[in-house]
This record gives structure tokens, sequence and C-alpha cells, in this order.
């Protein structure tokens, strides 16, 4: 049963008028427009008493490296935020990743990749590989684990993808999945029947996002939508979705997928549970942040 914080937030998101923002094309921009004036991508202030945060740039974009101060780094994480590739890290992002960082010892390196619509997946893709690829020269036989949550986790996927089709491997032990975004079509007709009981995702939203992201591409282009793309040879791979997600259906045809291709993988389903819940304060998130930990340590 969902817990009365779970139920809090749900109701939360709905009085913010998360939904309402995406529940049209001309929404959708307007809120992209209001967005705009306020997104700031650095880590909260307080994050710099218990962590080193060190900002770089690669081809004109951030890149933001956090680690906790006086501890030795025993892993790196390489961590690709969501956000419909329209919207701007945030704050609980920031926190959950200090979370990851903390628990596991490890390094984290998050890419502040360009949004659409103003970019495309054609400047964004090269850019995050190319950040990739900076830290793998200084892994010293270190683990690298690569999370995404949403876009990120879709991204994500595709960053492997592009990886093992140029170069052969992925380097990566393993992909954590948050709420994956794999298919930006939106197409599938099992959407509909979860859309009412999301508190936060809409179809037609995220079906604009994912055209603003693609450009010139397909939207079922595997480099903007990886689940049509190869799996075959992906590492260890963990999926976790909520069932009130819209993304819900997709992220269970991709794993599907993943089984097909020889992929070892996992898919953990939480009841009652809305996209990318592991950000906010309540006993499912703890539960869920629990179990996650126990992966990127194992």
């Amino acid at each position: 049963m969902a817990s009365l914080k779970s139920k809090y937030w749900v109701l939360m998101l709905k009085l913010m008028g998360k939904k309402r923002n995406r529940t049209s094309v001309e929404a959708f921009y307007q809120d992209i427009e209001k967005r705009r004036k306020s997104d700031r991508y650095q880590p909260p202030k307080d994050l710099a008493q218990h962590f080193t945060v060190t900002e770089t740039s690669v081809d004109g974009f951030p890149v933001i490296t956090l680690k906790e101060k006086s501890i030795s780094v025993r892993q790196h994480l390489f961590y690709l935020h969501g956000g419909a590739y329209v919207g701007e890290i945030l704050p609980q992002q920031w926190e959950f990743i200090a979370h990851l960082a903390a628990r596991t010892h490890a390094e984290v390196v998050v890419p502040i990749y360009p949004l659409a619509p103003e970019h495309k997946a054609a400047a964004v893709q090269p850019f995050v590989q190319k950040v990739y690829h900076q830290l793998e020269e200084r892994l010293q036989g270190m683990r690298l684990h690569v999370i995404g949550d949403s876009a990120g986790a879709g991204l994500a996927v595709a960053l492997a993808q592009a990886e093992r089709a140029e170069r052969g491997a992925f380097s990566a032990h393993q992909l954590l999945l948050v709420s994956p975004w794999v298919d930006v079509s939106m197409d599938n007709p099992d959407i509909a029947a979860i859309e009412a009981s999301d508190p936060w995702l809409t179809q037609v939203g995220l079906a604009e996002a994912g055209r603003c992201y693609a450009g010139d591409w397909d939207v079922k282009d595997p480099r903007i939508s990886p689940t049509f793309g190869k799996l075959d040879g992906l590492p260890k791979t963990h999926i976790m979705m909520g069932t009130r997600d819209i993304l819900l259906p997709d992220a269970k045809l991709f794993a599907d997928k993943l089984g097909a291709a020889g992929v070892p993988y996992s898919f953990r389903q939480y009841e009652g549970m809305f996209h990318c819940w592991v950000m906010l304060d309540m006993p499912e998130t703890r539960e869920a942040r629990e179990e996650m930990i126990g992966l990127l340590q194992s």
C-alpha cells in the first residue's frame, strides 16, 4: 500500500500544476519559456559543506564533478539527468546524486548537456560521449557505472549503443535506469490507460518534447528512441519503474527486448509510484534508494 507521504506528493504535484503545464503543445512551450528564466544547473550551495564540487567545460558546456570530502574514491558514476531533454537539472536531482556519491564512495561526473528545443540530439550526444571518454581516461582500474533518470536514462542507453557501434565495447560495469524514457514517439496504445493516474506526465507534452529533441532525425531513430536500436552486448541493466508512470508500458517492452537480446537485466516495479519518485522524501524513496545502493556496490 502506498504511504501517506507518497499520497501527499501526488496531491502536491497536482496542485503545483506540473501536469497542467503539459496538457497541450501551447502549454508545453509556455512552460519552457517560463522555466528558462529560472534555469540554474549548479548544485545547491549547501552541498559544498560535505562535497568537493568542481566545474569544468567541454565544448562550451559545463561538466560538474562531485565527490564527498575526506574519502578515498572507490568507483565512478556517470550521471545523466532527466527533464524530457528540455528541462535543466533540478535541486532534487542533485540531492539524489549526492546521496549516491556518499553511500557508494563514488566520484560522480554530471554532464550539463545542452537542452532542446534550442539544441538537438545531433549536438547533445557527441558532447555526452566526449565527456564520457574523458572520464574513461582516468578510471585507473576502478569501476564505472552509468546512471540516468527519465530522458537521462534514455540518453544513457543511447550512449551505450553508440559506444558499442563505434568502438566495439561499452566500458561501464552496469546501467542503472530510473523511470527510463526509451521511446520518445509516445505512440504506445497502452499509455492511455495509465495517463489519468499519472500526476505528472502527459502523452502530448512528452511527444512534443521528443520531436524537439529529435530535430531532423525521426523520433523512432535508435539514437533518439534506443528501444529500437541494437541491445546485444549491453552491460547488466537495472530498470526501476512506478505503476503510475505513463512510461511504464514502453519500459516493460524495453525490458523484454533486453532479455531477448541476452542482456542480463532486472526490472523493479513499484506499486503506486509515479515518475522519478526516488527524488522525493517518502518511505518508498528510501526503500528504492537502498536497492540502488546495493546494486551499485555489487
